[in-house]
């Protein structure tokens, strides 16, 4: 299949997610039926910054300082290195708790891992992290924050700038 057919099917299929409503998080409040943050207004599908192509949204479980947490995942694909840049949304009642449980995953490192910052009117971190990529080490970038009842997590790339734009798109 061509790509510009795969990719023409993923966007149908993520409108038809959002059009059903389905992917919300219906836990909300006492008698389960409020809704929590719309994810489909944080992932963005249209307006996107230049070099970065929507692929899907699907609902995914991500480690966070070690133990599994439920997401809903937007994926992004960069025109310009073939990297994905994903941006995760974390519905939960303690969005402070769940950041601080992220951010403990980088204790243990021999540097200092978090800048802060602000998108979109939030106090963020941005966080950089190292892989290896044909024996070299190089640095990669996620920003992370929190709002009324999510943490939201973009990255990762080695273009801190790409996280930026991409964080900014989510308007949340």
């Amino acid at each position: 299949m061509s790509k510009k057919i795969i990719i023409l099917l993923s966007i149908f299929v993520a409108a038809s997610i959002l059009i059903s409503g389905c992917i919300t998080d219906k836990n909300n409040g006492t008698n389960g039926n409020e809704t929590k943050t719309n994810i489909s207004n944080i992932i963005p599908t249209i307006n996107l910054p230049s070099g970065l192509t929507f692929m899907a949204i699907h609902e995914t479980t991500i480690d966070v300082g070690g133990s599994s947490k439920k997401a809903i995942e937007g994926i992004y694909r960069s025109n310009t290195d073939e990297e994905d840049v994903l941006i995760d949304v974390f519905n939960t009642e303690t969005p402070e708790a769940l950041l601080n449980e992220y951010k403990s995953q980088y204790k243990d490192a021999n540097y200092n891992p978090f800048n802060e910052t602000s998108i979109n009117g939030h106090k963020a971190t941005q966080v950089k992290y190292y892989i290896t990529k044909n024996g070299t080490q190089m640095p990669k970038y996620i920003l992370v924050w929190t709002t009324k009842n999510s943490m939201i997590k973009v990255g990762g790339s080695v273009d801190a700038q790409k996280v930026i734009y991409l964080a900014t798109a989510t308007n949340s």
